[in-house]
């Protein structure tokens, strides 16, 4: 048996639908696409690693829900936020939790938790009730297999990217270290596909629903497709992904 995951990152949804960004791709409109792919590959879970909004505005939020909704995909959602997202829009539009770190179980075996990046400005940190989460879910649940859900990027991409880093990564990256039962951890943020294996974990970004960076030394967008990736874990603790574009 696998459990299907789903992920989606950095939507940037403006208040105006008919707004286009960099590549000349409208974010409405991607979205709207990739969320009609997803319902064919049919995911037991859909996980949003932030940045659902790109002005903070509480509309672009509702123009998320209103795209789910028409998406008639089945499976539940978990939304973690992103730095340019707004914390009270983001859960009350879209009942995304009462605050973060959340659990969801994913099949019998597994766990996947999502947890708040957001800081001031566009740079990430994990408090620490966070960080004591971490260590707290996976002794409690020992013989789980466990994915981590964030926005920011826990290893330096070494792009420009990086001057928009996660501040305390490295005390997240050494809680991952000590717990073998951490299968992977999955990201968004610098809106390009990677993926990065560092002892018993997986660390794998996902393409952003509209525009792609360039992982370069300064700013630069790419011609790659809005995409998805999508994740399928196995019981034993293996797990398979690809990304799909539109």
């Amino acid at each position: 048996m696998s459990f299907k995951i789903a992920q989606i990152s950095d939507c940037h949804l403006f208040a105006d639908k008919q707004q286009i960004g960099y590549q000349g791709i409208n974010p409405y409109l991607s979205l709207q696409s990739i969320l009609r792919d997803i319902a064919l590959n049919c995911p037991d879970l859909v996980v949003a690693s932030g940045d659902i909004s790109a002005d903070e505005s509480q509309s672009s939020y509702k123009h998320f829900s209103r795209l789910w909704r028409d998406s008639q995909i089945s499976a539940p959602l978990l939304v973690i936020p992103g730095n340019h997202d707004h914390l009270a829009y983001l859960d009350n539009v879209l009942n995304a939790s009462a605050g973060w770190p959340v659990s969801r179980s994913a099949g019998q075996f597994w766990q996947v938790h999502g947890l708040n990046t957001k800081s001031n400005g566009s740079g990430g940190a994990l408090s620490m009730m966070q960080l004591d989460y971490i260590s707290e879910q996976v002794t409690a649940t020992p013989h789980h297999h466990h994915l981590f859900v964030v926005h920011h990027h826990p290893y330096a991409c070494g792009g420009w990217m990086d001057n928009h880093a996660w501040d305390n990564s490295d005390e997240f990256l050494a809680r991952v270290r000590e717990h073998k039962q951490i299968k992977a951890v999955i990201y968004g943020h610098i809106h390009h596909a990677s993926e990065l294996q560092k002892g018993h974990s997986l660390y794998m970004s996902a393409p952003s629903t509209c525009w792609q960076w360039a992982n370069s030394d300064s700013f630069a967008a790419t011609d790659e497709a809005p995409g998805y990736r999508l994740i399928s874990l196995a019981d034993n603790g293996h797990l398979d992904s690809n990304i799909i574009r539109i």
